[in-house]
């Protein structure tokens, strides 16, 4: 799992999250699990990364562990559909990329601590 921080009024600031698309798939949903530490994802690497953005309402919580999270694959290709992208894309992207904000919402949790 991979962090990008931004830098408001002098402090680091979580705001986005990435993951790989080899989540363990379990139906429609990928699923991952929030590791005790991540790696910092920096501005420059986003050029050479085949990126697709995730909505909170395509991320849901797994019911039997509270440190693991799902993405609904099946409402990621449908949301490409009803914009006119390629469906395709969800196949071509290398990771999936997501507000901190989303994630902890869904998770019912404050991430902060394990993203310093």
């Amino acid at each position: 799992m991979w962090v990008y921080y931004e830098t408001i009024d002098g402090e680091h600031q979580a705001k986005w999250v990435l993951v790989k698309t080899d989540g363990e798939q379990r139906s429609s949903l990928l699923f991952y699990t929030v590791p005790e530490s991540v790696e910092c994802f920096y501005k420059e690497d986003f050029a050479d990364l085949a990126i697709l953005s995730v909505d909170m309402g395509e991320l849901v919580r797994d019911p039997f562990d509270d440190d693991s999270f799902a993405i609904n694959i099946g409402m990621v290709q449908s949301r490409l559909e009803s914009s006119g992208y390629d469906p395709g894309m969800l196949h071509e992207a290398e990771y999936f990329i997501m507000l901190v904000e989303d994630l902890e919402e869904v998770m019912s949790m404050d991430l902060t601590l394990l993203l310093r």
